[in-house]
């Protein structure tokens, strides 16, 4: 049996994607509360400040003032847990939102990840940041060929888009959900000592 996102002394530890069976059976063993769900690769968001400009009139002219701020760098690491704080449904497919911050209870600063066609959860959207322009998501690094954008994995027919980026070999990087699983690898042995047919007649 597994213990999903559990730790167990004497276990092998490896990482699965989250499945809405795994999902099912914390939900109905304990809630979701227990259960630690990870990124399948680092996430990092890079937030831009927004362009606060303010006018004022002086003489028959505009005098136009802004402020600057330095570019904000979110990331969340393969081994930053998270935790599930609501599910909910985005256009008939589960919609789960993640916490991966100590400080966040709302889904206003959480991670929005849906089913996709192949039951996993795939991260569709970063948390907006006050003061700040939407953000360019990248997966595992700042590089143009990692940057995530919208888009559907394999057909238009899929009800919601996720993040993604489509390499030129045909293969699709995206960010989905992961558990680490706790498989018990001890195993006993039992002894069993023959007594012998004894002397024969």
């Amino acid at each position: 049996m597994l213990a999903l996102g559990l730790a167990a002394a004497g276990g092998c530890r490896k990482r699965l994607p989250l499945s809405p069976a795994m999902l099912a059976q914390v939900q109905d063993t304990a809630g979701v509360q227990p259960l630690r769900v990870y990124p399948g690769k680092k996430l990092i968001s890079v937030y831009a400040p927004s362009d606060e400009q303010n006018t004022f009139g002086v003489g028959g002219g505009d005098i136009r003032t802004s402020s600057r701020a330095e570019n904000l760098k979110k990331i969340v690491g393969k081994n930053d847990s998270g935790l599930i704080l609501k599910i909910e449904e985005l256009n008939g497919a589960p919609l789960i939102w993640v916490t991966f911050d100590r400080t966040c209870n709302a889904v206003e600063c959480a991670y929005p990840f849906v089913k996709t066609e192949n039951d996993k959860y795939r991260l569709i959207d970063v948390p907006k940041r006050e003061g700040y322009k939407d953000a360019e998501v990248y997966r595992h690094c700042v590089w143009k060929k990692r940057k995530l954008k919208s888009g559907r994995m394999a057909s238009l027919s899929e009800a919601n888009e996720v993040l993604l980026v489509k390499k030129n070999n045909g293969n699709i990087l995206n960010i989905i959900l992961t558990v680490r699983s706790v498989a018990d690898d001890r195993s006993r042995t039992r002894t069993e000592r023959s007594g012998g047919r004894g002397t024969p007649d």
